[in-house]
């Protein structure tokens, strides 16, 4: 037995002293000490080791004791586990050896040996099982070490074309099975609005994920690096999974041509864009887009000819085509309802020729766009033909307590001007006082007639080749749009209201063809089933023109005028504009509401006695005492009747000599801040589309187009006042009121008027759409005039996803530099100051007050404007109560009709009987400035003479050859802008980011912490 340490501890050798325990009781060193010492093992602490103190019972002391006798024995069979897998281990190597050997011996491989077990056909299925894929992770081991750096490179060679022709393999029948899920194919669907809308590439990419498993995380890892952890990685997965779903796209798309629906959608986008030819096959070279030729061709035959007959084969139409087609029939279909309104305006456009040859030259082209939508909150029964004719025939004529505002009404209006004179205060006084936003926006005034917020689907009409600016040529816009529509064969075609809206011209037009047809035709040629609604977009271009002939001052007076809208133009250095020649209507508009604001702004000023805007707002305590300040600048400064007193007061002074009562440059400026205010207001009630806050300001535009020599427009607002009055009956008066504004969005405070969404289309047609080169043609605007919507939407769609609008859309601009100098040119000058100034000759005159001048045009004389028009609608009332004669709704009658509109010059109307005969008083009811001759725009005396008295062929001589009143033009996407303020010249549709989904978030591969940190290409 072999005598340890510890024992020899215990015995004495001869002449020495017994082992030391400690270092600190030293024993006396000797020969047999240091021998000792020699033969022990060192200490390992200089001091005290502590142990556990024995604490507690006897038992609690033997539990301890058991405790630890267990977790010692523990801690023996695991180590002898350890070694009893080792030999295992040791043992199982030599095993294998053994056998290698023995394999070697016997002339067989190994490689032989495992297609035996592999190889499906032996059979040994248990063995491959039980042996080898039971266990998981083991095959994953195996081909690691296959394709490990310690393996031979020729091993990793092998093994590697193996795995990249299986993972090729894989794909391709992934490819495979896409294409014949016919997913991404659009053989046999239809190109239409859903085809449109659906497209989403975040649908399409977790498709293709989910059925592509393989393809997808290979194409991921392809554009996955290490980097892709730090910062922003939610949206860098966004992006990343757009990119690999697009070149996913694209592969598939080349795998199978069939698979081409996002290459038609891209496609689709390109040409929503204006790229040109070029650009498109550019990308359809890449795989993006389909081709050019495949996107605008047309549908055709083939015909081939064997010898024995003739084959015929249909090609399919190209994108737009199908589109095209498709969007029509939806059209049809909204129509098909006969609760619908079309709204149609001229399109202007040049045709250039590539070069100047014989038969090609540039060609001045006018055609007709049209769009209908459905009418919101009408029904059928309300809508009836025979109800709009009694109620015709009963209502009482205009008078002019219809026209002027009563005291509720004043009421309204004054509260509806001071809320606009607030929402500039907070808008525009700096930050200061955007403390009162919310009290701004919870007091705005709110009438019955408020339409309720919802989104205006619009379905455009093919283009036409008809100049609309003639009567007859109205005509045959209605014909063309009901025949596009097919909607004459239904069933409630004879008695329901049919509703066409327009601008200005558009209806003047539209009642010239019922004015000269009532008494003489009925039924669908008669035109008394239509309901004309007015655009206000025309009507606001109309005020703006006024408002700056009105305004505009004495040009090149400098300080002798400071009031006045030429000497602001002058301030902010901005381009010259004469009257003799306006800009387009957005300068002058944007002009014209700088103005304002800086007014209302430096009257703030005044009214609360401060002399910054800071030290304004800082002083305000509460939304009431900013209320009252708003109330005292309406009160002192935008009131007429202060206006009035001054003028009389100074008229009434002179001669008397000393200082004359009043301040014209004062006056001025006040009558420009009321007119101003009212415009504002104006454009403030459309984008609320609050229809009673609407109908409010017409009144008084009413008096303003007389006063400041806008008189069609002045006349057409007696014709809307007094059918909104009386002439119409309730239920269409309030389908008009809820339907003459549109809200292509169906957010709140994005209304636009019908006919700005019309010229706004016109826009986007003729700039955007139209074809170039000698492709150019009504044939091809007919086809791409009804895609504009779902174009637009789609380019919409596509930037929403993949990017932000670099285009038409850009944030409002910053006023407050423009702002600033024009009130401190207002308190320089002290416009808004009472100081006895009176202009000298040539220096400026006394602006008139529009609003009064109108009514005094109204009402002074015997003969006035209100007077004729009542007497033209008293003898109309009498005309229409004849019996016509043609008045069938049959279709004989129609197609005679619409044969008749064709060619009016060849076909006269019949000679009118006794019975019929028309009273010799008649005259046509049409404003004098209106083209109301007859249908083809001419006199056409030889025609009409035998049914016309010599008064009615005098208004038809008197009116016909009049020239349109002057207009501000409408140049460029800033002048048709649905929204003016917000500083976006396009549609505006609502539309997830992508890139701010966190759905996407992981979308990264399942091994990236196996990365390295190689860059972020």
């Amino acid at each position: 037995m072999l005598t340890t340490p510890t024992r020899r501890r215990h015995n004495s050798l001869p002449g020495s002293s017994p082992i030391p325990t400690s270092p600190i009781q030293p024993s006396p060193a000797g020969p047999s000490t240091v021998a000792m010492s020699l033969t022990l093992p060192p200490l390992s602490s200089d001091g005290i080791i502590p142990t556990s103190p024995l604490v507690g019972s006897r038992e609690e002391r033997k539990a301890h004791a058991i405790e630890k006798g267990r977790r010692k024995r523990i801690a023996t069979m695991a180590d002898k586990k350890v070694a009893s897998a080792e030999e295992s281990e040791v043992n199982k190597l030599a095993l294998f050896d053994e056998i290698l050997g023995d394999l070697s011996s016997q002339g067989v491989s190994f490689g032989e040996l495992m297609l035996y077990v592999f190889d499906p056909a032996q059979g040994n299925g248990s063995v491959r099982w039980d042996g080898f894929f039971k266990h998981e992770g083991l095959a994953t081991q195996v081909l690691d070490h296959w394709v490990s750096n310690k393996n031979s490179v020729t091993a990793r060679e092998e093994v590697g074309a193996w795995a990249e022709a299986y993972i090729a393999e894989r794909m391709r029948e992934e490819a495979r099975g896409i294409t014949e899920s016919k997913t991404l194919q659009t053989g046999d669907a239809a190109i239409d609005h859903d085809y449109i809308t659906n497209f989403s590439m975040r649908s399409i990419g977790t498709y293709i994920g989910n059925t592509a498993r393989v393809s997808m995380k290979m194409l991921a890892a392809f554009a996955t690096s290490a980097r892709n952890f730090k910062a922003n990685v939610a949206q860098r997965a966004a992006k990343r999974f757009t990119i690999v779903t697009s070149a996913a796209l694209s592969l598939l798309g080349e795998f199978s041509h069939k698979n081409n629906f996002s290459r038609r959608i891209m496609g689709l986008y390109l040409y929503a864009t204006g790229a040109q030819r070029q650009t498109i096959s550019v990308m359809s070279h890449l795989g993006i887009s389909e081709s050019y030729q495949n996107l605008t061709h047309k549908p055709r035959v083939m015909i081939n000819r064997p010898k024995i007959e003739k084959l015929q084969r249909n090609i399919k139409p190209g994108t737009l085509q199908e589109l095209s087609g498709s969007m029509r029939d939806f059209a049809r279909v909204v129509a098909s309802t006969g609760l619908f309104a079309a709204s149609y305006d001229n399109i202007n456009l040049v045709f250039r020729a590539a070069e100047q040859v014989m038969g090609r030259t540039d060609s001045q082209e006018n055609g007709t766009c049209a769009t209908i939508f459905p009418l919101w909150k009408a029904a059928a029964e309300n809508m009836k033909i025979a109800d709009l004719d009694s109620a015709f025939d009963s209502a009482p004529p205009l008078s002019m307590d219809d026209i002027l505002l009563t005291a509720a009404e004043t009421e309204v209006m004054d509260k509806c001007l001071r809320h606009c004179i607030l929402r500039i205060i907070v808008d525009h006084g700096g930050e200061h006082f955007k403390k009162f936003c919310d009290n701004v926006d919870g007091s705005l005034p709110v009438t019955a007639d408020k339409i309720e917020t919802h989104k205006t689907p619009l379905h455009a009409l093919p283009a036409w080749n008809i100049d609309q600016s003639t009567i007859i040529a109205n005509a045959e816009v209605a014909d063309a749009i009901y025949t596009e529509l097919e909607v004459r064969g239904l069933g409630h075609w004879k008695w329901i209201v049919k509703i066409l809206c327009g601008d200005q011209l558009t209806i003047a037009r539209l009642r010239s063809l019922l004015n000269i047809r009532a008494g003489h035709e009925g039924g669908y040629s008669g035109f008394g089933w239509g309901v004309w609604m007015p655009g206000l977009f025309h009507g606001k271009i109309a005020d703006m023109h006024g408002f700056f002939v009105t305004h505009w001052g004495v040009p090149h007076r400098g300080t002798r005028n400071p009031g006045s809208l030429f000497f602001h133009n002058t301030q902010l250095h901005r381009s010259p504009i004469l009257l003799t020649s306006l800009p387009p209507f957005r300068v002058c508009r944007d002009l014209v509401f700088v103005s304002l604001y800086s007014r209302i702004l430096h009257c703030l000023l005044l009214v609360s006695g401060k002399k910054s805007l800071a030290e304004c707002a800082e002083s305000i305590k509460s939304f009431a005492e900013l209320e009252s300040y708003a109330a005292l600048i309406h009160t002192k400064y935008a009131n007429a009747e202060l206006v009035s007193k001054l003028r009389w007061d100074r008229q009434m002074a002179q001669g008397t000599g000393g200082v004359p009562p009043g301040d014209e440059i004062f006056e001025n400026a006040s009558l420009l801040l009321r007119d101003a205010l009212i415009s504002r207001e104006f454009t403030d009630s459309i984008k609320a589309g609050d229809s009673g806050r609407i109908v409010l300001v017409l009144k008084l535009l009413a008096l303003s187009f007389r006063g400041n020599g806008r008189s069609k427009y002045a006349y057409e607002m007696l014709h809307l006042i007094h059918n909104l009055t009386h002439v119409w009956p309730k239920p269409i008066r309030d389908i008009v009121l809820n339907n003459w504004l549109v809200n292509p969005t169906g957010n709140p405070f994005s209304w636009v008027e019908v006919d700005l969404m019309q010229e706004h289309m016109n826009f986007w047609i003729k700039t955007i759409y139209h074809a170039h080169g000698s492709a150019a043609s009504w044939e091809w605007l007919g086809m791409v005039a009804p895609c504009v919507t779902a174009l637009r939407h789609l380019s919409t769609s596509i930037i929403n996803i993949l990017g932000s609008d670099q285009g038409t859309k850009h944030a409002p601009p910053d006023l407050s530099t423009d702002i600033e100098l024009l009130m401190n040119s207002l308190t320089e000058h002290e416009v808004y100051q009472i100081k006895g100034r009176v202009f000298a000759e040539g220096d400026g005159s006394p602006t008139p007050d529009v609003i009064t001048v109108g009514i005094q045009q109204l009402t002074d004389s015997a003969s006035n404007p209100l007077t004729e028009y009542n007497a033209a609608f008293l003898k109309l009332q009498a005309r229409r109560r004849l019996r016509p004669l043609v008045s069938s709704w049959s279709d004989t009658d129609i197609a005679a009709a619409a044969a008749n509109i064709s060619s009016p010059s060849t076909t006269l109307p019949p000679a009118p009987s006794a019975a019929t005969a028309i009273p010799s008083n008649d005259v046509v009811m049409s404003e004098p400035d209106e083209d109301s001759g007859s249908e083809n725009g001419s006199q056409g005396s030889a025609d009409w003479g035998a049914d016309l008295d010599a008064e009615l062929l005098t208004a038809f001589e008197r009116t016909v050859d009049e020239a349109d009143e002057a207009t501000l033009t409408r140049n460029n996407a800033d002048d048709v802008a649905l929204d003016m303020d917000g500083g976006d010249s396009g549609f505006v549709f609502a539309g997830a980011d992508l890139y701010d989904d966190p759905e996407l978030a992981g979308f990264l591969p399942d091994d990236m912490e196996n990365l390295d940190n190689g860059d972020d290409y």
